[in-house]
């Protein structure tokens, strides 16, 4: 896939993230061309080498939120407790 193909999909994604709210093609496409040119700077970093972090853009990207533990009224997480 050629690097143009690759920015083209991302943006595209970056689009339908947004809900496909038309009028943002520039920034979809700037920011796509952020997270292409990161993830080949990731993948050409010699093994044995520490990678650099992500940018902002691609890290909103692709983060989800890990869901957070209930707290119970006591201010513990609350957990099941094994029958034993």
């Amino acid at each position: 896939m050629s690097l143009d193909d690759e920015i083209t999909k991302v943006a595209y994604e970056l689009f339908e993230r947004d809900g496909g709210v038309h009028g943002k093609d520039r920034e979809h496409w700037l920011e796509a061309e952020e997270i292409v040119k990161a993830r080949h700077a990731a993948a050409q970093v010699p093994s044995g080498k520490a990678k650099p972090k992500a940018s902002a853009a691609s890290a909103a990207a692709g983060a989800k939120k890990a869901p957070s533990a209930k707290k119970t009224s006591s201010g513990s997480t609350s957990k099941k407790k094994a029958k034993g």
